[in-house]
């Protein structure tokens, strides 16, 4: 049972003015747009302002030694509102964005930057083990390049066991990409890497596409094509472990195509399934495979959706059946593409004469790429790519300026909390969350707003039991017409038996914030590269700026007003 205390402190300071604010809220980090056959894509920009401008700009910037053209500064073709959008458009490569305000030809205060915003590849993976994972660890690698991304299944896994339960778009995790690692998951349903990102480095090799590229999965261990047939169109079934009743696997298409392929496009749908199908003729398999590839460009809108189906069905042998069925495909049905021949890794690449082990997959990585990169087949010129559109655009900037969000924890017990805001327009109150893991939150208490204020105002809250190690908390501020937001997460640190939890988050993207015992507070803070290289200092700040760092790991030090000092590993995402 949480006590809490909490009090409203009210400080006017007329000679401070509310800070100008530029967000951008689409494209996130990492983004991959699909390019056209003229390897073109259309970058969809918009965001929110509250600085006095007559116009927004923006352009993409070249990374070292990463593909691409840059794109000089472009005004944004709608501001108004707080709300603005546009698009830019770029060759494949990868970028960072950048975002600014004008007025009479000058600059309104800092712009807003968005990293590695990219124009290449994205594939949609379809089929059963051998293409989501064959056990949990059968030599599966990360990918070496960081132009590979996925969105990770793994990154709330509560979100995930929720998605598997119900399986609607409504618990895939956000379109916020990161670089498929060897622990990570493709959304919407693979959890493991498996052999995508082999493919992914071969893909993005300077001697291939030299692009950035991004996985979807809809991969379900176990299914087949009929499985996936029959749930499309709503025909009842049974088994074991796949779920009729919402509609998977192919709810796992569906909830790509709908939630994250029209934000980034597709290049095409790869599919690896047969092996499973073999009570099946090759009609048959035939039928239930076009019936799938009818529905998805139905539901897309797009009727030239393209497919590329592997010739996949070994098990001790080629089954005959299917081959002929995914050979009839390929030749007759429109916007099929004949995909890898799986077929030609034989029992030293399959650990039980079926699955994949590590030469397997590398071997099946290698064959995806020949057929993605065959000239003949000439996907990036004969498969018309499903495009983004542009994004929805977001709501005017909330009422309320947030200026400052800190925590210390005292030396009686309790963490004090303290945010303070520059302006308020109709802030109804301020509920205060609390998490022991940075990701499942509950509610410790709420703080009345003072509604309109053009001036500083200071708040404070009183956690009576917070965790004895770390506590992470975050506010989520509530307008009298019931519209919200989340601020950032601060951590407050609490009875420490070693300094491992004083650097959060580890690894960091942008910033990274010491969290401090007993309201001590940051002397000193060095960092330093992996050779004892300095390459930052700064004195009484608790928050470092990562965000032009090469990914990779480095040192940070930093000395305590109680005396102690600090060293600390923190890696670079």
């Amino acid at each position: 049972m949480h006590v809490k205390t909490f009090t409203l402190l009210i400080f006017l300071h007329t000679s401070l003015t509310a800070l100008a604010q530029l967000n951008v809220n689409f494209p996130p980090a990492r983004m991959v747009y699909q390019r056209n056959t003229s390897g073109n894509a259309v970058v969809f920009i918009n965001g929110t302002y509250t600085a006095s401008i007559d116009k927004i700009e923006a352009r993409l910037k070249n990374r070292g030694g990463e593909p691409g053209s840059e794109v000089g500064w472009t005004e944004m073709a709608n501001v108004s509102g707080n709300v603005f959008s546009g698009s830019l458009t770029a060759v494949g490569g990868r970028y960072d964005l950048e975002v600014r305000g004008m007025k009479n030809g000058q600059q309104v205060g800092s712009s807003a930057t968005v990293e590695k915003v990219g124009v290449g590849e994205v594939f949609l993976i379809v089929g059963h083990s051998n293409a989501a994972a064959a056990g949990e660890s059968i030599d599966m690698l990360g990918a070496e390049s960081d132009l590979v991304n996925s969105i990770n299944t793994k990154a709330n896994p509560q979100l995930y066991q929720d998605y598997l339960t119900f399986g609607t778009a409504d618990y895939l995790p956000p379109l916020q990409p990161t670089k498929l690692c060897q622990s990570c998951g493709i959304a919407p349903m693979a959890e493991y890497p498996w052999l995508w990102s082999r493919l992914g480095d071969l893909l993005v090799a300077p001697d291939a596409l030299n692009v950035p590229v991004l996985f979807y999965s809809a991969a379900f261990g176990g299914s087949n094509m009929d499985a996936t047939y029959k749930s499309a169109y709503n025909i009842p079934f049974d088994h074991g472990f796949i779920k009729y009743s919402i509609r998977m696997p192919y709810a796992n298409i569906r909830n790509t195509m709908n939630a994250y392929a029209p934000r980034t496009g597709l290049r095409a749908i790869l599919s690896m399934h047969g092996i499973n199908d073999l009570d099946a003729t090759a009609d048959e398999f035939k039928f239930r495979s076009q019936m799938v590839i009818e529905k998805t460009r139905e539901e897309s809108g797009y009727q030239q959706l393209p497919w590329m189906i592997a010739t996949s069905c070994y098990n001790n042998g080629v089954v005959a059946t299917i081959t002929a069925g995914q050979e009839a495909l390929i030749s007759t049905v429109p916007n099929v593409f004949r995909g890898a021949d799986l077929n030609k890794i034989l029992n030293d690449g399959r650990y039980d004469g079926l699955h994949f082990n590590g030469s397997g997959q590398q071997q099946a990585a290698q064959r995806w790429r020949d057929a993605i990169l065959d000239p003949v087949v000439n996907i990036r010129q004969n498969a018309q790519s499903f495009m983004a559109s542009a994004p929805p655009l977001p709501g005017p900037p909330l009422p309320v300026t947030l200026i400052q969000f800190r925590g210390k924890k005292t030396a009686y017990g309790p963490n004090e909390l303290e945010w303070v805001t520059s302006s308020e327009k109709n802030n109804d109150y301020f509920e205060i969350q609390s998490s022991t893991d940075a990701v499942q939150f509950e509610v410790i208490g709420n703080v009345k707003g003072v509604g309109d204020s053009k001036e500083n105002v200071t708040y404070s809250f009183s956690d009576e039991t917070p965790a004895k190690s770390v506590t992470y908390y975050r506010l989520k501020q509530v307008d009298f017409d019931g519209t919200e937001s989340l601020s950032r997460i601060i951590a407050v640190q609490g009875v420490l038996d070693t300094f491992d939890e004083f650097v959060y988050p580890n690894p960091a993207q942008h910033y990274i914030e010491i969290a401090t015992d007993n309201g001590e507070t940051v002397e000193e803070l060095t960092l330093f590269d992996l050779k004892g290289n300095t390459l930052l200092k700064k004195s009484k700040s608790a928050q470092v700026d990562v965000s032009k760092l090469s990914k990779g790991d480095y040192f940070i030090q930093f000395k305590l007003s109680s005396g102690a000092s600090v060293r600390k590993k923190i890696a670079k995402m």
